[in-house]
């Protein structure tokens, strides 16, 4: 303000108030939302720098909870491949109990028998997670995308679990002879060479029933033919499912792996850019009381210097 002069020492001392002030500002800015650079006019080297890490770690989280569905995708399945052993195994029993019986009490192994096998394919059908079933089509398929790069791409097929076609390898049962008919029962073809009266191959051999379109009659060595080559195809059913659910159960353990390190991964690009932009809260804190220190010194210095002129101006009258 023109008119009003101010003595040197008052000059340094309003101009250190005025440095002590932004100072302050600055501090209180940082200690309030924790970091010291909040945006480019702070140091555009650290911001871009933690912005580039902040945006990759936040892109390897969303490639993370993806990888994380996928691995529910793959539980599904494998929870319904725990139940269809179980299931496998029931089949077994009711066939080792109707092999010594006679042919008037299979008839009610033979109901018990195929409700285990549509519940068998029922339970498959309902293996879905998010309209995705890895049991009952080879043409499903899960690709799983672990970062920006396309070479890092995890893709998991299918199975056919319920083939209506014999001898498909993907399906349950792989011998020629057995697949699921359209209403889910078990079809078992071509068991036994030649019947009684030399009529051919039994054919349509559906559960414990032992009918055949071709053959009018059955021994009771070719029945027990029968129980042995049905026994040994649910083993092999048995063995099936074992193998495909440790398929299942390996890709489950890499997709687990890939979500733990994405995890790790984002946390440590996330902690480069919290270096580059955090403040110390302490160090500010401290320089915070300092400056509020050094803030009321020069209030108290421009007071003493006011008494002083006061003074002056007292004795000249």
């Amino acid at each position: 303000m023109s008119g009003i002069t101010l003595t040197a020492t008052q000059t340094a001392t309003i101009q250190s108030l005025q440095s002590a002030s932004a100072l302050f500002t600055t501090t209180q800015n940082e200690l309030n939302t924790g970091k010291k650079v909040n945006s480019a006019s702070d140091d555009a080297v650290a911001y871009f720098r933690s912005k580039s890490l902040y945006d990759r770690s936040s892109n390897i989280l969303t490639r993370k909870a993806n990888i994380d569905q996928s691995i529910q995708t793959v539980q599904a399945a494998l929870d319904a491949t725990s139940a269809v052993d179980g299931l496998l195994k029931q089949l077994k029993g009711v066939l080792e109990g109707a092999r010594g019986a006679t042919t008037s009490s299979r008839v009610s192994a033979t109901v018990q028998f195929k409700n285990i096998a549509k519940q068998l394919a029922q339970l498959v059908n309902d293996a879905s997670y998010q309209g995705l079933n890895l049991l009952t089509k080879t043409t499903a398929s899960l690709s799983t995308q672990f970062s920006e790069r396309t070479a890092a791409t995890f893709t998991i097929s299918g199975f056919s679990y319920t083939s209506t076609v014999a001898g498909n390898a993907n399906s349950l049962f792989t011998a020629a002879t057995v697949a699921f008919k359209s209403d889910g029962t078990l079809q078992f073809s071509n068991v036994v060479a030649s019947t009684a009266n030399g009529a051919g191959t039994v054919k349509g051999f559906s559960a414990l029933s032992l009918t055949s379109t071709t053959a009018q009659g059955i021994t009771a060595s070719q029945a027990a033919a029968i129980f042995t080559a049905t026994d040994n195809r649910i083993d092999a059913a048995i063995s099936q499912n074992s193998a495909l659910t440790s398929a299942l159960g390996t890709n489950v353990n890499i997709l687990q792996a890939r979500s733990t390190f994405s995890a790790s991964y984002a946390g440590t690009l996330s902690g480069g850019g919290d270096k580059l932009t955090l403040a110390d809260l302490n160090v500010e804190a401290a320089n915070s009381q300092a400056l509020t220190l050094r803030q009321q010194i020069g209030i108290q210095s421009l007071s003493v210097t006011g008494n002083q002129n006061s003074s002056i101006l007292t004795l000249l009258r």
